[in-house]
């Protein structure tokens, strides 16, 4: 009886969040004009009447093959649909049993606080960022990218099964890392951009030397690294559609352009950064160095700098120059910081016989704050038909 009402509430709770995903989706394809989703749909179309396919091939292999079973109208509007909302949930499911399996909370608790984090947003100010809440910020939750969408729960899973290996210091274990590192290549490499360099230099910090763990972390980084730059060569040089589609002016490669996204998106730089960062900053601020007390946080940390350092130095040039596609690891790292702070708050809250301290009750209320920032932002998309 106990495992029916146990799994019969799951089924609700997973019911709320596939509705919730599952109309902003309709919506997203529905009645905004230009998004990504639409543009990778049509993408796909481009290169498979010139009898070819995408690179990396990962999302679009999924969307072709489910349109073969879910075709209505258009081609792939239907698969990509389906696809994208299952990302999504894959994603919330990820969070909750995260959560589930480290904090001694009831279901419905646990419920709130991962459905809430899938929201947690930037501040916005309208004074100061005017129609622009996205747009020049940092956010980790992204709802129109769909190759990101794609590969997030892969990032969550390469990031969280590290963490596995670091214990058990198994081949098994160690294989699974490659696997979701090959997973993640295969859809959007973006967050290998930041795990390829964050990995070693986090082992060789918890190992405070040189160990057969630190030499095996960096043997898959360069292991991963290599196939980035033969993902990169397909990508930019190898592709026949390049020459195709685009003149010889327009073509892209990856340049040392420092800032030159950010500061193209951001009218205030400053103020940008800091309002995308609040609850770091807090927690940084009233933990101190107990704050790398959390394995979880400090591995994270040390990939947001990796993600935020990528996206200042490196850029494209040609078509590609103002797509951004050295920005997409930080709305993956970023998710993983506020993550592990929102784990590191539970437990204080439980080991303290469920009584709040007063820096949890003031990180409460910073999480609480961007979490209503980011349903207004929700909000705002079926109201503004705007995702900027």
């Amino acid at each position: 009886m106990k495992e029916f009402f146990i799994f019969r509430q799951r089924s609700i709770f997973n019911l709320i969040i596939v509705s919730i995903f599952g109309i902003t989706n309709y919506f997203l394809i529905r009645y905004i004009p230009s998004i990504d989703i639409k543009d990778h749909n049509l993408f796909l179309i481009d290169y498979l009447e010139a009898g070819l396919f995408p690179i990396p091939p990962g999302y679009y292999f999924l969307v072709y093959i489910l349109d073969f079973i879910f075709h209505f109208k258009y081609p792939f509007v239907v698969s990509s649909f389906l696809v994208l909302t299952f990302f999504l949930w894959w994603k919330y499911h990820l969070v909750y049993n995260w959560l589930e399996k480290d904090l001694a909370f009831n279901s419905i608790t646990l419920f709130f606080l991962a459905a809430s984090f899938l929201f947690l947003s930037p501040v916005f100010i309208p004074v100061i960022d005017g129609d622009f809440w996205y747009l020049g910020k940092f956010a980790q939750t992204i709802w129109h990218n769909s190759t990101l969408i794609a590969s997030f729960p892969f990032c969550i899973l390469l990031f969280k099964r590290s963490f596995n290996w670091f214990e058990s210091r198994s081949n098994k274990d160690y294989f699974q890392l490659f696997v979701y590192g090959l997973a993640i290549l295969l859809i959007k490499p973006s967050f290998l951009f930041c795990y390829v360099p964050a990995l070693p230099v986090y082992v060789f910090l918890r190992e405070k030397g040189i160990s057969a763990l630190v030499w095996k972390s960096l043997g898959l980084s360069v292991l991963l690294f290599f196939l980035i730059l033969v993902e990169k060569f397909l990508i930019f040089s190898w592709d026949p559609m390049i020459q195709e589609l685009y003149s010889a002016g327009e073509v892209s490669e990856v340049v040392i352009n420092p800032f030159l996204v950010w500061l193209h998106f951001s009218d205030q730089p400053v103020f940008d950064f800091v309002s995308s960062i609040p609850m770091i900053m807090m927690f940084l601020i009233l933990w101190g160095k107990r704050a790398f007390d959390s394995s979880y946080f400090y591995f994270s940390l040390i990939s947001l700098f990796f993600a935020l350092m990528i996206y200042a130095v490196f850029a494209e040039s040609g078509f590609r120059e103002l797509h951004g596609n050295f920005y997409w690891q930080i709305p993956i790292a970023l998710f993983l910081t506020h993550l592990s702070i929102l784990i590191t708050l539970a437990k204080e809250y439980v080991n303290k016989d469920r009584r709040a301290s007063s820096r949890v009750i003031v990180m409460i209320l910073i999480y609480l704050v961007q979490v209503s920032f980011g349903i207004a932002y929700w909000l705002r998309i079926f109201t503004g038909l705007t995702l900027s």
